[in-house]
């Protein structure tokens, strides 16, 4: 075999694999069609809502509800990184450099611990899960930065009352609220 094939060759197997991963993401695109755009970060002020707490945390995913294996990548929801978490008596708000988003309390369905997601493993109870509507139900993973006691209770007033749910809904969540 000559250069010049094995390198034809080379090129012809990276062309396949970048069509390949390009065909792939339209797929997941398409499957995540139901997923709307998160409300965008608001200002305080405009709607006269005072945060009762900001705290550092890690966003690790977002997913459909009850699968916490099916990262959702629409609006930029696909990304880990660090973020700013706000609640306040409307909802929840998180701004981090990939995205930001707002949930409105009427949009929250429970709040629960959860001890893994997707790529994520921690100790029990170490991630905070947000179950929320977004077009289709998600579930947004937290890991808060220091003691998350103060925005876990925070959170939960938030949600609507429901009896608590030892299992969780897929047997990963501790304590729901869902």
């Amino acid at each position: 075999m000559t250069k010049e094939l094995f390198a034809l060759l080379s090129a012809g197997f990276v062309a396949l694999l970048a069509l390949a991963a390009v065909l792939g993401i339209l797929a997941k695109r398409r499957r995540q069609r139901d997923i709307e755009a998160p409300l965008p970060w608001i200002d305080a002020a405009l709607i006269d809502a005072v945060p009762t707490l900001v705290v550092d945390a890690l966003y690790v995913a977002t997913s459909r509800a009850g699968d916490p294996y099916q990262r959702i990548f629409a609006h930029g929801l696909g990304f880990r990184g660090r973020t700013q978490l706000a609640i306040d008596a409307t909802g929840v708000q998180l701004v981090a450099d990939r995205r930001e988003m707002r949930i409105p309390a009427d949009r929250i369905r429970g709040v629960s611990r959860a001890t893994w997601t997707i790529d994520r493993v921690v100790e029990p109870g170490g991630i905070i899960v947000i179950a929320h509507t977004l077009g289709a139900d998600v579930d947004t993973y937290l890991r808060i930065i220091g003691d998350d006691t103060a925005a876990f209770e925070a959170l939960s007033a938030l949600a609507p009352a429901a009896p608590a749910d030892p299992q969780g809904t897929d047997g990963h969540k501790e304590g729901a609220t869902s």
